[in-house]
């Protein structure tokens, strides 16, 4: 059995919070299954109470609409990924290897070893890698900054710049490259599913995790000057 994780959501992305009741937490369950299957655009909330046998009304109990739904979504991911970074670089020595093992964690996406009974990471992760750009990149960008939505991604993306300034003191766009890193481990990923000659990853995927992980790693080795060849495994 994996090792439950405790992740706040910043309160503004819903109406209630949808963990702390069963009918919260299967909206949460069926609205990753659901939207993991059809895309953002085909999903409503009709279909989804549909799907768990539920009432339209009850959905906007806890979400204003499908938006931040998916504001939620990517928000939770973004915090699992942090502590998941976080749990996988305590005690270790080296900032170099340090830099590495995020940039695997970050690739890799799911760790089987955490887990949350109602959240199918795997299905969260398809959704975010597919699904995530249409949160930031919306007309109400300002007002769910203004309202710290983004504190979760934000989070992750200051502890990222934290390790890349102990490999660079002097490296000019900390936050900028945290940025890239995680938009090339989404991007790449998707590319080589869906538009190929975009990218050099293949679509197999034995070898898809690996590949992008060496390709990040050969720009990060070039941007800060760094060696970065040793494994993690």
């Amino acid at each position: 059995m994996g090792k439950r994780l405790s992740i706040s959501v910043n309160p503004n992305t819903y109406l209630r919070n949808p963990e702390e009741t069963e009918l919260g937490r299967k909206i949460i369950k069926h609205g990753i299954e659901l939207m993991s299957e059809t895309g953002y655009q085909c999903f409503n909330f009709k279909s989804l109470a549909q799907h768990m046998n539920s009432t339209e009304a009850s959905m906007y109990r806890y979400f204003e609409n499908k938006y931040m739904l998916l504001m939620y979504l990517t928000s939770w991911y973004w915090e699992y990924l942090d502590l998941q970074i976080m749990l996988n670089t305590r005690n270790i020595d080296g900032p170099v290897r340090k830099l590495r093992i995020t940039v695997k964690t970050i690739v890799d996406g799911v760790d089987e070893d955490f887990s949350q009974d109602y959240v199918n990471v795997r299905k969260l992760h398809k959704i975010v890698v597919e699904q995530s750009t249409k949160v930031t990149h919306s007309r109400k960008v300002e007002a769910c900054e203004k309202a710290g939505m983004f504190s979760n991604y934000k989070n992750l993306n200051n502890n990222i710049s934290d390790i890349i300034l102990e490999c660079d003191p002097a490296f000019k766009y900390p936050t900028a490259l945290a940025t890239n890193i995680i938009k090339l481990a989404m991007d790449h990923k998707y590319y080589a599913e869906h538009i190929c000659s975009l990218t050099e990853i293949t679509k197999c995927m034995e070898t898809r995790q690996q590949q992008i992980q060496e390709m990040i790693m050969y720009f990060l080795e070039r941007l800060l000057g760094i060696e970065t060849s040793q494994s993690v495994d």
